[in-house]
């Protein structure tokens, strides 16, 4: 079999190359243009305070705050189907709970509220108290881990 020859002798190997040149070209334009509209980011204002070590300590002392205990939810496998425990104190059924977990989200919506759920209790018991605390709008939820079992998941 015959190798083709060349129809021309003036071909040049470097023409793959320029596809490559102009691509790269045209990113480096793009990124230049659209680099020229952004902000420069700054800081924020921060208002210092003249003072000394020596005024700072005839100032007034801090004012004690006050944080809310933890709330604690635990949900414990009963004959009767489910018992409900709001720190330690045994409620008859979810409306009660409901109306205690009101008051207290009218205290103070970011009271931290711990669930604390037995592994015997059906899931969909356990979604309707989620729910529940869900919808009374608590901002701080947890959920409580035997600590056997936190290895496993």
């Amino acid at each position: 079999m015959r190798i083709p020859r060349r129809l021309r002798g003036d071909v040049d190997d470097g023409d793959p190359m320029t596809p490559m040149i102009d691509v790269v070209f045209l990113l480096l334009v793009f990124f230049i243009c659209a680099s020229v509209g952004t902000v420069a980011d700054k800081l924020l204002p921060a208002e210092l305070r003249g003072t000394t070590t020596a005024e700072t300590k005839s100032a007034e002392p801090p004012q004690e705050t006050w944080t809310l205990p933890v709330i604690q939810v635990r949900l414990e496998p009963d004959a009767g189907g489910m018992r409900i425990l709001l720190d330690q104190q045994s409620l008859p059924g979810l409306e009660v709970l409901s109306s205690r977990l009101q008051k207290l989200v009218a205290i103070d919506p970011t009271i931290r509220l711990v669930l604390n759920i037995h592994d015997d209790i059906d899931v969909q018991q356990f979604i309707s108290v989620y729910d529940l605390c869900q919808q009374l709008q608590f901002q701080n939820i947890s959920f409580a881990v035997n600590a056997g079992q936190a290895g496993r998941l």
